[in-house]
């Protein structure tokens, strides 16, 4: 709920002066009807307590900002609203410093939500330039602030506080009006810093939560219909809208305490090394990727039966890129998962091996896939009536296994290669998939050694232990290093299977 209500104040607080843009080289009142313009294309409903020229400048008084989107309500009104003719083309935009918005909305439970939020800003400077075919817009500021003043659920006033602030903010927003807006924007910020504290629904328990990212970037470009009534999606989808976003930061770090029922207390802290952020849709594909880099945690408190636990990883990365409007023919596809040089503390290997006789080096997982289906359905549509019951929403017809990696206490496993499917076949895999053609390499190194240590600590059973042995003399070969294998797996028409060119022996 607390990310809902960031993302709604955001959405509501920088469309109100950073997403309305005044022309250069035209007159104040066509400025102001400008941004009323993309403000009605943005689903806004504005109204005003005054409007008055005088000299240079235009003077909008009361400015009521209102945007409703499903079951949430944001509306607010900024006293004033000034449009001045520079008198070189350009026309500097300035507002108050300070101006409220209040939220309404339901949480998952179904139970009215609603929030004040006080939107501030310092040292800021709004400046457009260019031509009305192709506009300029310059956004500074010293700072940017919301917070939340009070916040009531299903009629109950909570104890909470939230701020968000971002300092030495500097955008810049580029629009070419038609019936498709092009917008395209640079956003940098020197720091965000977040903060959120209170108690729960009941009053009982608390939490106090601090947060900031340094020498945040990000840029965007969007296709934005003249007309978006609609507040569905895939509506706004088919009229053209599309979004492509890519953000990045340096360093972060996270701090959560908590005490819950009979004073249990928990912490967790975090801090990493930077990270980045990418999400793209259209009506044919959407694709989403982040990466955390350098990032360490710890755990401690009342609430768990150690001091404290640690953990640490090198990079951690997930990316998708899907088709999602239902087609004829297949289209490209993605997900590759990342996690790699994982390592935990001691007191978690003690848990397991206390006497170290496992080897204790960073663990690794990656698994990256690319290929081929066909959307049988519109994904976003939301109707379960388009959805078939009982195959699965794709047809894929390849998949290229570009890695796969599992990396662990000394063992490590590898592969990668080809396959493709022909889906007039019966469904076999899973009731999923039908049976592939094509060659999978793979290789394993350190298994039996792991499995012997494992074995000596009570893991597992030495029946395993032979069973595995007599599966990997029968399935693979010798590698060239100690205790490794190596087996090519070749899926051929009419679904027989070799191995190392050997028919599989069961």
């Amino acid at each position: 709920m607390t990310s809902r209500i960031l993302t709604i104040t955001s959405i509501s607080a920088l469309t109100a002066f950073l997403a309305a843009p005044a022309l250069a080289d035209i007159t104040a009142e066509e400025a102001w009807n400008s941004w009323k313009d993309l403000g009605t294309a943005h689903g806004q409903t504005l109204t005003t307590g005054s409007e008055n020229r005088a000299g240079d400048t235009l003077t909008i008084t009361d400015l009521t900002i209102e945007l409703v989107q499903d079951d949430a309500k944001v509306a607010g009104v900024i006293p004033e609203v000034r449009f001045r003719e520079m008198g070189d083309g350009r026309v500097e935009v300035t507002m108050s410093n300070a101006y409220t918005f209040n939220m309404e909305s339901e949480n998952a439970g179904g139970d009215p939500v609603s929030g004040t939020f006080n939107i501030t800003q310092s040292g800021a400077s709004l400046i457009t330039s260019g031509t009305p075919a192709a506009m300029s817009h310059d956004y500074n500021a010293d700072s940017l602030k919301v917070s939340v003043v009070d916040f009531v659920t299903d009629g109950m006033p909570r104890d909470m506080a939230i701020d968000m602030n971002l300092l030495d903010l500097a955008m810049t927003y580029n629009v070419e009006p038609g019936d498709i807006m092009s917008v395209a924007s640079t956003f940098a910020s020197k720091a965000l810093m977040f903060s959120a504290k209170g108690t729960g629904n009941d009053g009982e328990g608390a939490f106090d939560i601090a947060g900031e990212a340094h020498n945040i970037a990000g840029v965007t470009a969007s296709a934005i219909p003249a007309e978006m009534a609609e507040s569905d999606i895939v509506s706004q989808l088919a009229k053209g809208m599309s979004s492509d976003g890519a953000f990045t930061y340096d360093r972060g770090s996270l701090k959560v305490r908590a005490e819950g029922e009979g004073g249990a207390t928990s912490n967790f802290d975090s801090k990493s090394k930077g990270g980045s952020l990418k999400v793209a849709i259209d009506k044919d594909r959407m694709s989403y990727g982040v990466i955390g880099k350098g990032v360490e945690m710890k755990v401690s408190g009342s609430s768990i039966p150690f001091p404290e636990l640690a953990g640490a990883y090198d990079q951690a990365a997930f990316n998708l890129t899907l088709p999602i409007s239902k087609s004829d023919e297949a289209k490209d596809f993605s997900i590759e998962t990342r996690l790699e040089g994982l390592t935990v503390s001691d007191a978690i290997w003690g848990m397991i091996d206390s006497g170290a006789s496992l080897p204790r080096d960073p663990a690794t997982l990656i698994v990256s896939l690319k290929g081929k289906a066909k959307p049988l359905i519109d994904m976003l549509s939301g109707d379960p009536e388009a959805a078939p019951q009982d195959p699965p929403p794709f047809e894929v017809e390849s998949v290229n296994v570009e890695e796969v990696q599992l990396t662990v206490a000394g063992a490590e496993f590898k592969g990668n290669g080809t396959l493709a499917f022909d889906n007039s076949q019966p469904l076999v895999l899973g009731d999923v998939l039908p049976m592939p053609t094509g060659k999978l390499d793979l290789s394993l190194v350190g298994a039996n050694t792991l499995l012997g240590k494992l074995q000596a600590l009570g893991f597992v059973q030495q029946d395993m232990v032979m069973t595995f042995g007599m599966m990997a003399a029968m399935l693979g070969k010798p590698g060239t290093e100690p205790d490794s294998f190596t087996s090519q797996v070749e899926f051929l028409e009419g679904g027989k299977i070799t191995v190392n060119g050997a028919p599989m022996p069961f």
